[in-house]
Order: structure tokens, then sequence, then C-alpha cells
């Protein structure tokens, strides 16, 4: 799939920065956004902001309609520096909520001048969808168009809760917080100028959100839908329950997937699967455009929060939590989907340590072949190798991933949250974990933790036979520099010589791997120190 998916993305960016350059000329050091000229002495420091709101797929086409008739006019307006950074605007996780939607922001010079380019720029983009701006008004039903008063420029900041944030000047001059934030978008000073050509949306009929549902709160936020907990009201006796959103055109990316797409792809996974380690599904509707799944509370916290807590964690949990994560994956599987988002922030703890998976918006048929919208940088291959890469096989490799993970006696992510920090002691990770449990997820087990270490399974044997070794000689690993004081506790038995070798006989070799990598079985720093670990 990548080997069209990329010259069409190369083509789209080349064809963006062609625009920027004919529209767009002017950079600004360490921004995200480029100007079509520089700031003027007559300019504004606040007023009535325009947002036309666009998708990575219809970004070039827009800015081609809008940018001739805005720069005829003079009028001064940004876009970002590429389609990257539009794609990490709408996501709303990089920028913030609030940046949603926010393509080309346009700084009109009075409100009657941002009512007509308002209008002008509606009729230009009336045939395409986007993603909704929060907080901002819309122009008029399903336009790509919002407004919102606001500052225009950086340097008007005022204190806010011990922070300098952005600021607009009431009428009296006193400055107050620029909020981006509901109902903020026309201050109560002001009239609204847009009311005249800001057609009222047609009323919907009644939705489940507002009859069956009260006491919202929202989990997370962010450009292709939220999740919520509420209270169902609909049944007895009333119960908690959680919601998830997929917006219509909500992070649509270069396959044209939105937030509805992969909710509604969420609940079809749920309820084919059937597994016990999955949420139950109560039920979906499709409201003002989104399209909603509820599903059961499941009370718990995050086996990533478990691994960080530095809770210590018995080798018998260990392997059970390990045994559960086959076992789900395995019944998905057994299902006919692929998750291809397996990791332990998404698997959920609960009172009686028995694991819950979530999160299947990234899910597929074991069959398809398109790429994962949303893999998780460190347990998934990288990027190159997505074309030789089967679904099932990226579970594998996520799966293993998460098992070393777990198995390591450090389980705190560092700050920078691009790898694990190791302490120099003993792991647990031996055969032991491949014979926990004997059904049909031991030998996923096997193929995961094989396939998290680049699917050399003669390293990865070496790899469990060594640490085994040494857990039985007691052989411990200084902390600090990278160099052991080993200390041979007691005498190797023959047994383990024997065991060890039959263990190591039983796993199938491939004939080119065992030449190519005999260089790599240098032990000076062990392995799952040295390695890189997922960026969480």
């Amino acid at each position: 799939m990548d080997r069209w998916l990329n010259p069409l993305v190369r083509k789209a960016e080349h064809e963006w920065q062609q625009l920027c350059d004919a529209y767009l000329p002017i950079r600004v050091k360490g921004s995200i956004w480029r100007y079509s000229r520089k700031r003027l002495r007559g300019d504004l420091s606040q007023g009535w902001k325009l947002h036309v709101s666009a998708t990575i797929l219809s970004a070039c086409a827009v800015l081609r309609l809008i940018a001739p008739y805005l720069k005829r006019r003079g009028i001064w307006f940004k876009a970002p520096k590429s389609l990257a950074e539009l794609h990490k605007l709408n996501s709303g996780i990089y920028y913030g909520f609030s940046q949603v939607g926010k393509f080309v922001t346009v700084y009109p010079q009075s409100a009657e001048a941002a009512a007509a380019i308002a209008s002008e720029l509606h009729a230009l983009t009336a045939k395409f969808t986007a993603p909704m701006v929060p907080y901002d008004n819309a122009l008029r039903n399903r336009s790509c168009v919002y407004y919102r008063y606001g500052s225009f420029s950086i340097r008007l900041k005022t204190t806010f809760r011990k922070k300098r944030v952005l600021a607009i000047a009431r009428p009296d001059g006193k400055l107050v917080p620029d909020s981006r934030g509901p109902r903020a978008a026309v201050p109560h000073w002001l009239t609204d100028p847009f009311q005249s050509v800001r057609s009222q949306a047609a009323l919907e009929v009644e939705t489940p959100l507002e009859t069956d549902y009260t006491g919202y709160e929202a989990l997370t936020q962010r450009g292709r839908g939220g999740i919520y907990q509420a209270r169902d009201v609909s049944s007895m006796p009333r119960k908690l329950c959680v919601i998830k959103e997929g917006r219509r055109y909500g992070e649509t990316d270069w396959l044209g997937r939105d937030g509805f797409f992969r909710i509604k792809r969420e609940a079809e996974v749920l309820r084919l699967t059937g597994a016990a380690g999955v949420p139950r599904v109560l039920r979906t509707f499709r409201a003002n455009g989104c399209y909603y799944l509820v599903t059961e509370r499941i009370a718990g916290k995050s086996l990533q929060q478990v691994l960080a807590s530095r809770q210590r964690m018995s080798t018998r949990r260990m392997l059970d939590y390990c045994a559960q994560m086959a076992k789900i994956v395995a019944d998905i599987h057994a299902a006919g989907w692929a998750w291809r988002d397996c990791k332990p922030d998404n698997f959920l703890v609960e009172k009686n340590h028995k694991l819950r998976a979530l999160d299947f918006e990234g899910a597929c048929r074991l069959d398809e072949t398109d790429p994962p919208w949303g893999a998780t940088p460190g347990y998934s291959r990288p990027r190159r190798s997505w074309d030789s890469v089967s679904p099932e096989a990226m579970d594998l490799y996520a799966l293993g991933t998460s098992i070393m993970q777990l198995n390591r006696e450090d389980r705190i992510p560092n700050q920078s949250g691009c790898s694990l920090q190791a302490r120099d002691q003993e792991t647990k990770l031996t055969s032991t974990l491949v014979q926990s449990d004997p059904t049909p997820a031991q030998s996923l087990i096997q193929k995961a933790t094989f396939s998290a270490c680049n699917s050399n399974s003669y390293r990865v044997t070496y790899f469990f036979l060594e640490f085994e070794r040494r857990r039985r000689l007691g052989i411990a690993v200084s902390k600090g520099t990278g160099s052991r004081e080993i200390k041979q506790k007691q005498k190797e038995r023959k047994s383990v010589e024997v065991s060890q070798r039959s263990l190591m006989e039983s796993v199938e070799q491939p004939n080119d791997v065992h030449e190519q990598n005999t260089r790599d079985f240098q032990f000076d720093l062990p392995f799952w120190i040295s390695a890189e670990m997922p960026q969480t």
C-alpha cells in the first residue's frame, strides 16, 4: 500500500510548497506558519478572525481557490508550512484541541470587511467538506468558514492564573485573556457582525445524547472525536458507561478515513470479536453528523500506569499478564481481525488483575493490506517495512515488544518518552514465559517475542537461554557504566546445561540466520539493557 501512497503524499507536499512559494512567501523562524506578507504598521492588534477549515486531501485545492482572492485585495493571511503540519493541527494533540481545523487564518481590517470576506470565502469553498473548528462559530450550516474575535498579535498578553497568555482589550482598555473555549467566540461587549449572513442550523430531532445520557465527563478530546463518561438514564439501574465519538472529517488521513469511519470500525470489531477481554457494546447511533459507540465502563488503570507506578510485581503476576495479553490477541486473530495498536497503554487492569483490551479504531481484517493510520512508534516496525508485513505480524511485533517491556525491572519511561531507562538488574524473562499458558496463546508468545527481536529466532532463543542461565546462577549486573561485575554464586549444574541444549535444539533455526548473525552474539552489554525501548 505504501508503494503508491508515498508517491501520492510526496506529490501533494510538492504541490503545497509551490502554492506557499506563490502566495505565502514569508517564513518565520521556528514557526509552523507561513504568511502572505509582513505585518504592516496599520494592521489591527485584535479583531474578527476568519478560519477556513480543510483536510490534508482538500488543502491544496482550497488554497488554490481562496489565495488569489485574498492576495489581490492585500488581505493578510497565514497557513501551515506543510501538509504534515496541517495533519498535526487537525489531530488536536500537538498544538491543542482549539487549533483543529484552523487551516487558513485571515485577519480582516474591520468588522464590515470581515463579514464581506467571509461570504466570499464561503462561496469559493462551498463544495468542500472539512472538520469543525472547536469553539469558533460556523458562518453557515456545513460551511468551511468559521469566525471568532481574538488577538492578531502575540505581543498582546496578560497574566492569567500565574501564566502569560494572549489577550484582547476591552472597551475600557483592560486586558483580558483571549479565551479559546466554549461560547467565547463573540465577547459579551460586542455585537456579532456575521448575524445577517449566518444561517441558523437546522434543528435536529432530539438524539440519545440529550434523552438517554447525562452527567457527561470528557475523558479525552482530539480531532477525530472525544471519549466521554456518562450515566445511562434509559436503563434501570442507571449505570455509568463510556461514549466514544467519531467526528465526520476529523483527522482525515490520506486514504480518506476519518473519525466517523474509525469508531464505526471499532464497533464492528467489538461486536464480531465477542472475546471476554474486550469491552461489551451497549449500543451505537448517529447524531449531529457523528457516529457514537456506547460501551460498558471498565474500572481500573492501564497496564502502562501499573508499570510506571514502581510497585513491585511478582514473577507469577508478570507471567500471568503476559499470558493474558497473548490470549486476548489470539482471540482477536481467531475472529479474523488484527488489532494494530497492541501496547501496555491499551490494556486495562481490573481490580482482580484481569486485563481488558481497549482502542480498536485502527483494527483491520487479517486479509486487508491498508497501512495502519496511527501505529505507535516503538510498537511497530519501521514504516519502510510495512509493505512486506501482514497485519497479524504487526500484532505479533507489538505483543512481543509489550512482553519485553513488561519483563523489565525498570518500568518507568524517561522524561523524553522515547525510551525506557534500564536499571541494570536481573530481569525475569525466562523460558517459563512460554510454559506459563498451555493454551494456543503459548505459541503466540513465542512468535511475538521472536518478532520483537527483528524476527531472528536464533538470536532470541540465545537471548532467552542467557537470561535463564544467569538467573539460575545468580549472575548480577553492576549499575551505571555498562561494564559488568560478574560474580558466580554457585556452580552450574549439569542438568541446566542439558535443558539449555534441548531448548536450543527444539527451536527452528533459519539457514541464513546463523551465519549472518553469529557476530551479534556478544553479550558484553545485555541486549535488554542496550536496546532502545518503545515510545509511549
